[in-house]
């Protein structure tokens, strides 16, 4: 009964920011669960299809890049019209690519504040609404397809000095269930992922030393002593996206090793 119930074979998938850290993890999960095509989309070319490359040789699917900028709705619409002429249904949509943004209040600009909003909330709601009729024409209510959206623990709490992220993240959070009420009638489900500390780029300067004060501060704050890796992040896309997640939608997953509890 339990048997396949983690894969994903044949499945069709598409991840933003998906050349580096926590897309590139859920890339590789989605590839050796089964997945015969997923799309990973970043601006950097050289570092996309390199990626690409190395993501297509540990498994039998295929890891395509596809160049684009999500910045703005043109880009947004650019990717989608993209996918549209490369596939006739998508199964997996994960809106990863985000930027993170911070500094003191009385330095944050206007044009940072649209660019976080920008990029971390209305890109991966619109680049959802353009590939909706990907995402519905093979659904039904036994494989849904699934959408993913990613927020951030610092949803949850307030951190000095990333207030334009923090907000993003915690609109994210707030937009899914609207968006699966909105869905649900398709047969595509809509959860979010709230990830804490993971290593990745964006966390490399606390964590590329190992020793340093800062570093074991930080694991000392996380219940579960320790960053999330590889494993964890997909671990938890598959289980969203394969039959053992088919009967969640609206939901916010906090992936963080309990680092909530202490705020």
């Amino acid at each position: 009964m339990i048997e396949n119930i983690f894969s994903m074979a044949g499945k069709v998938c598409v991840i933003t920011g998906g050349s580096t850290g926590l897309g590139s993890y859920m890339a590789q999960g989605f590839l050796e669960a089964g997945a015969s095509r997923v799309y990973i989309t970043a601006r950097s070319e050289d570092t996309l299809v390199k990626k690409a490359k190395e993501l297509s040789a540990v498994a039998e699917g295929e890891c395509i890049p596809i160049i684009g900028d999500l910045s703005s709705i043109e880009g947004v619409e650019a990717l989608a019209a993209s996918l549209q002429q490369k596939e006739k249904h998508l199964d997996v949509l994960v809106n990863n690519a985000g930027i993170g943004t911070g500094g003191p209040f009385s330095e944050l600009k206007p044009e940072t504040w649209d660019m976080t909003m920008d990029l971390n909330l209305k890109s991966p709601v619109f680049l959802t609404q353009k590939l909706r009729d990907l995402l519905s024409c093979k659904a039904t209510s036994e494989d849904p397809s699934r959408v993913i959206f990613i927020a951030s623990v610092a949803a949850s709490y307030s951190i000095e000095g990333v207030l334009a992220y923090s907000t993003s993240k915690n609109a994210v959070e707030h937009v899914v269930p609207t968006l699966a009420l909105a869905l649900c009638e398709e047969n595509i489900l809509v959860n979010a992922v709230s990830p804490g500390r993971f290593f990745s780029e964006m966390t490399r300067g606390a964590w590329q030393d190992a020793e340093s004060e800062r570093y074991q501060a930080e694991l000392a704050r996380i219940p579960a002593h320790r960053y999330g890796d590889i494993k964890d992040i997909a671990g938890v896309a598959i289980m969203l996206c394969s039959r053992a997640g088919s009967y969640f939608t609206g939901e916010v997953l906090n992936l963080d090793g309990g680092h909530r509890l202490r705020h």
